[in-house]
């Protein structure tokens, strides 16, 4: 018999909840079994919808259900550390969206309760488990094109959608795009580097509006990396390229959810090679004239929300198997909120910011 899915309580049905109940439908791991929003009636729609029996008025209930054994928070950001805290202090596992919260304090308590009750933490970071990004961390850890040098991410987002007066440009709210955006790719891009080490960062206002922001992160190894991130144009304008220079190679990805894969450089043609066997089955190797071959992982969206549902099995692993440390853990959401609210803060003052190690808050 396969083991019982993990009995998931949803917390927050506005449009991201409702697709993690689209996505999870699909999960041999999680079942989401009851449901709890700040607005009842989104909640109880949504359960229609979905097929979700069990529908609670208020977060607390969700909390006291004693068939909820982890509970999913899918609130905006600034509800994120003291809903999870919450879950954490009502013997509840935790899969959280990004990012961790919006301020360290919290992400630091989170650790400690967690540590202290035997819970698990773990973050919606899909693009961990995306076959490009996983074929990448194994490439980099084979050095078969010499040390990653450089990683270069321009990130030009829809602001559609998003008046003057959406939280997503109060700081107080969402955290301000470091924190509730960069930390995706500091998360992702940061792993093919060592430990972070210092942060410098500059962030242009329009009116009310931050909608710009630009990182540039020093890494142990040597590595610098700088991340530009601006919401400014309309969908269909929408574009993310992230580059890799290795020693001999240099990788384009392209997507937000990186879907496509170009290789150049003197070490291109062994490269491919090599990558194509690291590769996942799904991914396909398209000729492109004299550039070799690209790589193509399909549609975003299906990329996607399987990356949702591996970040979802990992998380459940973890809660089945004490030692299983998963990828998405706290300790990695920690890392990446730490340079992100880093970045802002030197954005605003001008005063370069370094990072000390995640596992310092753990132990």
């Amino acid at each position: 018999m396969p083991p019982a899915k993990l009995r998931a309580g949803l917390y927050g049905v506005g449009a991201f909840g409702r697709f993690l109940l689209h996505t999870l439908r699909e999960s041999e791991d999680v079942s989401v079994v009851a449901i709890a929003s700040r607005t009842h009636d989104r909640a109880l729609s949504a359960a229609a919808d979905f097929g979700v029996a069990i529908v609670h008025r208020t977060y607390e209930g969700l909390l006291a259900d004693d068939n909820v054994e982890a509970v999913i928070v899918a609130t905006p950001p600034f509800d994120h550390g003291a809903a999870a805290l919450a879950a954490l202090n009502a013997g509840k596992h935790v899969f959280v969206e990004k990012p961790l919260a919006t301020n360290l304090e919290l992400a630091e308590r989170m650790m400690q309760v967690a540590a202290a009750r035997g819970l698990r933490v773990a973050i919606d970071y899909p693009m961990i488990y995306t076959p490009l990004v996983q074929a990448m961390t194994i490439f980099r850890s084979a050095r078969l094109a010499g040390p990653l040098i450089r990683i270069a991410v321009e990130n030009i987002a829809s602001c559609q959608g998003l008046g003057d007066d959406h939280w997503f440009w109060k700081r107080d709210l969402s955290g301000g795009i470091f924190v509730e955006h960069g930390v995706h790719f500091f998360d992702w891009c940061g792993a093919l580097a060592a430990e972070p080490v210092m942060v410098n960062a500059m962030s242009i206002w329009n009116g009310v509006r931050e909608d710009r922001v630009f990182a540039a992160v020093k890494y142990a190894d040597g590595v610098v990396a700088s991340y530009f991130h601006a919401f400014i144009t309309t969908p269909q304008n929408e574009r993310t390229r992230t580059g890799l220079a290795f020693e001999s190679l240099d990788v384009t990805l392209e997507g937000w959810i990186p879907t496509v894969m170009r290789l150049s450089g003197p070490a291109s043609v062994v490269a491919t090679t090599a990558i194509r066997r690291m590769l996942h089955r799904s991914v396909e190797s398209v000729p492109s004239g004299q550039a070799g071959f690209i790589f193509d992982a399909g549609p975003k969206q299906t990329v996607y929300e399987r990356g949702v549902r591996a970040a979802a099995a990992d998380f459940v692993r973890a809660v089945r198997e004490p030692d299983h440390i998963p990828l998405n853990d706290i300790t990695r959401g920690y890392t990446s909120l730490q340079v992100a609210i880093a970045a802002r803060a030197d954005a605003d003052d001008g005063v370069s910011q370094a990072v000390s190690s995640a596992n310092q808050i753990r132990a």
